[in-house]
């Protein structure tokens, strides 16, 4: 046992957690502090001939799917010919955890003029409170549910009402329908994020006896589920797979192998994990986080309302005996899920959303605009 002066004597156990839990705390005041600084050039009264779109995205380096989707979504821009930049603190920083050859600029080399567009996420309200008046921007909230987490005073509905709010972009019909009770008679505009098909596929037909799950999310149920189902001897003959600390592609291998996701997830703005795995042919139990609803359908996913720990129990022992009296019911359920998925959310679709929208809010309204400005960037 460990213990600590003055206190009762606690389990080593306990001891990490109140560490870890102190070295979070210590690291999201100093993030909240470097957001406070962070502030690139902003010059007002020129024009710039050709608008830049600024993407401002955390120095963080490790899987994010959020983060991931701004470097793509800069990706997408500049391939149809519109200039965006993503827009780091430190000189240098760029995500290594998947590859990319994205345009990455740093606060202190990138200066915002009128005619741009500076994209700030859900976690940054404070930050447009300092901005300078004429500072065209947008709220990129990929997670609704996150707008409040971080804001050290109450996040006002005004910010709606700001002439230099273009727009709030969001990635889900249960956040745009959120954004619209805070933002009333703001533009909310939703885009589809996109599966890429050529990652995240069907693989091994049949896929082993194999349950995944990330650890990460939901660790506490997870446990007590696993204990349950142990307990009651019904996962003999399968194998639990934890998702953690993988890179991009290495998610997309394992989730390839496997039968049966789990997913413990809360409150998603989208839920790309359960979206992963339906397209690699999984059948998906668990929570859909209110932002994964659109896709968790009952043809090929099982839901379970968050915290319902027996429910997970019997839902699982459910797929286990069907698969166990086919061979193909997990199977037929996947390929189903991987259809529905790749459908809905194809990259196509994903480009089209992602393109027009940032020309609209640029001003590039006509296709004879877009392809001058693009002859020009």
């Amino acid at each position: 046992m460990a213990s600590i002066s003055g206190h009762e004597p606690i389990s080593l156990a306990a001891a990490a957690r109140r560490m870890r839990a102190l070295y979070r705390k210590l690291s999201d005041n100093a993030e909240h502090r470097q957001r406070g600084r962070l502030v690139a050039s902003i010059v007002h009264g020129s024009r710039s001939s050709t608008p830049t779109v600024y993407f401002l995205t955390p120095d963080f380096d490790s899987p994010a799917g959020g983060i991931r989707v701004i470097y793509r979504h800069v990706d997408i821009l500049n391939a149809a010919g519109i200039n965006a930049r993503v827009l780091h603190q430190k000189p240098g920083f760029r995500c290594t955890w998947f590859e990319h050859e994205t345009k990455i600029v740093d606060v202190g080399h990138a200066t915002i003029s009128e005619g741009d567009l500076l994209v700030v996420s859900e976690l940054e309200a404070e930050l447009l409170k300092r901005l300078p008046s004429g500072t065209r921007h947008v709220i990129f909230n990929q997670n609704s549910h996150l707008t409040w987490q971080r804001a050290t005073t109450p996040f006002p509905s005004s910010h709606g009402y700001n002439p230099d709010l273009v727009g709030v972009v969001t990635v889900s019909d249960h956040n745009r329908d959120m954004l619209r009770c805070l933002f009333p008679g703001c533009l909310i505009h939703r885009i589809h994020l996109s599966i890429d098909p050529l990652v995240f596929r069907r693989g091994i037909d049949p896929a082993p006896r194999r349950i995944a799950y990330m650890p990460r999310r939901g660790r506490d149920d997870a446990r007590q589920v696993f204990e349950m189902l142990n307990g009651r001897g019904a996962l003999d003959g399968w194998e639990l797979c934890a998702l953690d600390r993988l890179s991009h592609a290495a998610v997309a291998e394992r989730l390839r192998e496997t039968r049966i996701f789990l997913a413990f997830t809360y409150q998603e703005g989208f839920g790309l994990p359960a979206a992963e795995a339906m397209a690699c042919g999984n059948y998906v139990i668990g929570h859909h986080g209110f932002g994964g609803r659109e896709f968790f359908k009952p043809d090929f996913s099982a839901t379970v309302a968050a915290g319902d720990v027996l429910g997970f129990v019997h839902e699982i022992e459910a797929a286990v005996v069907h698969d166990h009296e086919d061979a193909m019911w997990c199977r037929d359920r996947g390929r189903k899920a991987s259809e529905f998925i790749h459908a809905e959310y194809a990259p196509k679709r994903e480009r089209e959303d992602v393109t027009g929208l940032y020309a609209e809010m640029l001003g590039l309204t006509t296709a004879h605009e877009q392809a001058v400005y693009a002859s020009a960037s």
